[in-house]
């Protein structure tokens, strides 16, 4: 399937994706946003703890945001992660669920990334704040991420 280029579509085909399979998240991949986030997304990110953005990194079931360094230098990891199978809040059916630290920085702690598989290389995922219910589903930013 090809990747959604908005948010219309992003949530338009969301519930017919299924979740990533096991180990089919390990390794790194590069994050893109999704009109009309695309403009707003960085600065957003770099105000609540992640500048400069790449995307994520898995290794079974554990994992780290990715952060590009000023210049040429290496990406760096933020935010540890843990990744589970749960039932989406966006509509229900099984999605790799992103947790992290109960003390985490503020807003992460409250934060729930969810993925599903658009074929191999991509996955489409939707950064929830909250908990499941109305708020969440509405307020749901989703992203791209590309196997690198």
């Amino acid at each position: 399937m090809t990747a959604p280029r908005s948010v219309v579509a992003a949530r338009r085909c969301w519930p017919d994706l299924p979740a990533p399979q096991p180990g089919q998240l390990d390794g790194t991949w590069e994050s893109g946003f999704l009109r009309p986030l695309v403009h707003v997304a960085p600065a957003g990110l770099a105000v609540v703890g992640l500048p400069r953005w790449f995307g994520k990194r898995f290794d079974a079931g554990q994992g780290a945001n990715l952060v590009r360094s000023r210049g040429e230098g290496p990406l760096g990891e933020r935010l540890p992660m843990l990744v589970t199978g749960d039932d989406s809040w966006c509509g229900g059916g099984p999605v790799a669920a992103i947790s992290y630290a109960a003390d985490a920085p503020r807003p992460w702690r409250w934060v729930r990334d969810e993925l599903r598989s658009l074929d191999d290389d991509h996955l489409l995922g939707l950064t929830l704040v909250g908990r499941a219910g109305v708020v969440a589903r509405a307020t749901a930013a989703p992203f791209v991420l590309t196997r690198r």
